[in-house]
């Protein structure tokens, strides 16, 4: 097999995940980037303040989309910013009732589904996996 084979292989099997969480997310009125979005301020909300730029780092993404964000799944009533009395200019995020109810039920949906997609793998296949995904990932940050 040809070595760059591999990488459209794992291109592959990124979309089919994509959509697949995505379709899980939709039962829940959400995205799949939402679900995860939910889950991020919910596991980072007992580690402190959650801010806008906090969330552009996790995600790796521009602040105009992470923006965007914050405004859709604010309108669906999930989140709230808060203003901060020291620093007006800026917000934390905060998840409401509704979110964090929404975060748990979508969350145990995408729970399932990942156990599902790796049942057939022992605890040393999911550990390789892991660890050559992470090597890939650091190689895409050089130059």
């Amino acid at each position: 097999m040809d070595r760059i084979e591999v990488i459209g292989a794992l291109h592959k099997v990124d979309n089919q995940i994509k959509r697949k969480i995505d379709q899980v997310a939709l039962k829940h009125d959400l995205t799949g980037i939402q679900a995860f979005f939910l889950k991020c301020i919910y596991d980072n909300s007992n580690k402190g303040d959650l801010f806008q730029r906090d969330l552009e780092k996790m995600f790796d993404i521009r602040r105009s989309s992470v923006s965007t964000m914050i405004s859709c799944v604010e309108k669906k009533g999930y989140i709230r910013r808060e203003s901060i009395p020291t620093d007006k200019r800026i917000n934390k995020i905060v998840l409401t009732e509704e979110g964090i109810k929404k975060h748990e039920e979508v969350d145990a949906d995408l729970k399932k589904y990942k156990q599902d997609l790796l049942k057939d793998f022992s605890d040393e296949d999911i550990e390789l996996l892991y660890n050559i995904l992470e090597r890939i990932s650091e190689n895409t940050k050089k130059e």
